[in-house]
């Protein structure tokens, strides 16, 4: 007998209706004549009961985050995307995920939202001893409030700086939220790296609780085999909007240089996408942008080094991948 026929009648109940019938907190709570706080609570309380030994092993925060994004009860996609790459990051969080949705698919069906793998220890070099999980990235999973990238406007080779974490990125792809993404300005109009910014937010409605998918799973590798910086990058879909999310560790910190993300197919065609942050004593970083529509006709991304304010061309490269948006 599965677990769920063993909850007490109100949790099931609760259960039965935010996910069968796609109900909110607020709208059972209305059905059912009690507080939304008390759905709230009867919902996780029964998923904790689902599977015990695996829920004493997160927080209660990272339990109720991860039970609102089972339960479809997160307000938008930005914050689906921040969980689903905090499960990439965390085995123990992704296995009572796993573990809980096998006892609430009957309910939910084809709405239930998709576990993400673990990112694979395959981007780490075989010449550096040791475990290095490029997924590691606690910074992904909070957000900031750095620009994210839009694109260049015509006649512009422009380098915006990234968001960081998944908690923003994919606000900017949202099949219902309109972002008018921040171009950096240098000055006459023209878009340049390090410029002062400024953003609008509109929102049209709220998205689809499906969320966004990865369509594509990058593994960066560095030139020199004694390197031993890792990275890997996400492509990512929701509708006919695209993203990318990156995730680098074991990089030198930034001082008088900067790191930069480029489409590459040869040296006369190459496509600027992003800036990233500064990277600090942590010596990773993780942050994304939208893609420009014709980001298929490039075959590689790179991650280079670079001085200049306003290069033409990709610097020094210190990580490349083949790029493919499928």
């Amino acid at each position: 007998m599965s677990r769920l026929d063993e909850l007490p009648p109100d949790q099931r109940a609760a259960l039965s209706l935010l996910l069968r019938q796609r109900k909110s907190y607020a709208e059972v709570a209305t059905l059912l004549g009690i507080s939304e706080l008390a759905v709230h609570d009867r919902a996780h309380a029964a998923l904790a009961m689902l599977a015990p030994r695996r829920a004493r092993e997160l927080s209660p925060e990272r339990r109720l985050e991860i039970g609102d994004y089972l339960l479809g009860q997160q307000p938008g996609v930005a914050e689906r995307l921040r969980t689903r790459t905090y499960l990439t990051t965390s085995e123990p969080a992704r296995a009572w995920a796993a573990e809980i949705a096998a006892q609430i698919s009957s309910l939910a069906g084809e709405h239930l939202p998709e576990i993400p793998p673990g990112a694979p220890n395959a981007a780490v070099p075989a010449a550096r001893p040791g475990p290095q999980r490029v997924a590691d990235l606690s910074s992904a999973a909070s957000a900031t409030t750095l620009p994210a990238a839009g694109a260049p406007a015509s006649g512009t080779r422009s380098l915006p700086s990234s968001r960081i974490g998944g908690a923003v990125l994919l606000a900017v792809i949202a099949v219902a939220v309109i972002v008018a993404v921040v171009l950096l300005s240098g000055g006459s109009g023209s878009n340049k790296p390090g410029a002062n910014a400024s953003t609008t937010v509109e929102t049209a409605s709220t998205a689809t609780k499906a969320g966004p998918t990865i369509d594509a799973q990058i593994t960066l590798k560095p030139p020199a085999a004694r390197s031993g910086t890792v990275g890997v990058v996400y492509v990512l879909s929701e509708g006919s909007k695209r993203a990318f999310f990156i995730q680098v560790q074991h990089i030198p910190a930034t001082k008088g240089f900067y790191y930069a993300v480029w489409l590459y197919n040869s040296p006369s065609s190459d496509l600027p996408l992003s800036k990233s942050p500064t990277v600090g004593s942590s010596h990773s970083f993780a942050g994304g942008s939208a893609l420009p529509t014709n980001a298929g006709e490039y075959h590689e991304i790179l991650l280079t080094r670079e001085t200049k304010a306003h290069p033409t061309h990709p610097g020094p490269v210190i990580l490349r991948g083949s790029f493919s948006v499928r």
